[in-house]
């Protein structure tokens, strides 16, 4: 081939970038003008990883343009191209052109929806099913349940179950259920998107009856308390907050406060070791 040929494909080489994969390996399309010599039957493409260094050569044949495939994120290629006849001849290569594969970028979640099967505020001891469900990213979803109450999360594994059961055993208004959501082969520990749903929970109304009366011995204060509907061999007797006996569930007891002087009580008597308690009933000395 003459000087003038080689000179035609050396100036008109380009490259240009394909569009981004989801995957582990990266394409590069590139392409690059033909020598005016009407006698070039295909073109030799020369790569790798290093400038001037071309580990990789394929014969693509008579084209303009070559897609590589399978080449590694992030990596910079280095390229040349040469042209051939019919009789074997080959031509210098072509200026060295370089590219780096652009880093694939997964598909993430775009839409996550919570909803439970009975809505806020229900009695403890309710079974309350959650389900969620996910657009986007890559399925099979995965999915991990939290719940708050009283300052803390309590945090389940992530699984593939997008539905949730859950039975409250205490009542309470602050309450939250959170769902995370990531896709298929993520390994983000947070999650693509997250949804939230407060919720409160109720005690069962009490059939505790409570009253009290206050009298005094030697002017030391005392509380005697009688009380109905308590279920249970025993009862929680609590004097403004703090309980402050066991016992049985006769439907009495007399408390000693103890101290002389005046003095405000509030009492409550709960079934043993439960929140399902009475009315306050209150003693003024």
């Amino acid at each position: 081939m003459s000087a003038r040929k080689v000179a035609s494909l050396v100036m008109g080489f380009l490259i240009v970038l394909s569009t981004a994969r989801p995957s582990n390996a990266g394409d590069l399309v590139l392409a690059w003008d033909p020598p005016s010599d009407g006698i070039t039957t295909g073109y030799l493409l020369s790569y790798g990883a290093a400038p001037g260094s071309y580990a990789q050569q394929l014969n693509v044949g008579y084209t303009t343009s070559f897609t590589l495939s399978g080449l590694s994120d992030g990596t910079t290629y280095y390229f040349v191209v040469r042209a051939y006849d019919a009789a074997g001849d080959v031509s210098d290569p072509s200026a060295e052109v370089a590219a780096t594969v652009t880093p694939s970028v997964p598909p993430v979640v775009t839409t996550l929806s919570l909803s439970s099967s009975v809505a806020s505020p229900q009695l403890t001891g309710t079974t309350i099913n959650w389900l969620s469900t996910a657009t986007g990213g890559v399925a099979p979803y995965q999915f991990q349940w939290a719940l708050y109450k009283a300052g803390s999360w309590t945090v389940w594994p992530w699984a593939t179950a997008s539905t949730w059961t859950w039975t409250p055993t205490a009542a309470g208004t602050d309450y939250q259920v959170k769902v995370a959501v990531r896709s298929s082969g993520s390994a983000s520990t947070t999650g693509e998107m997250t949804q939230s749903m407060p919720y409160t929970v109720t005690a069962p109304a009490s059939g505790i009856t409570l009253s009290s009366a206050g009298f005094k011995v030697k002017g030391v204060k005392n509380a005697n308390l009688t009380w109905s509907g308590a279920s249970g061999s025993s009862v929680d007797v609590y004097r403004s907050g703090s309980k402050v006996s066991t016992t049985a569930n006769d439907g009495a007891y007399t408390d000693a406060i103890g101290g002389k002087g005046s003095g405000t009580f509030i009492y409550k008597v709960c079934a043993a070791g439960t929140t399902t308690c009475s009315n306050d009933s209150t003693v003024v000395f």
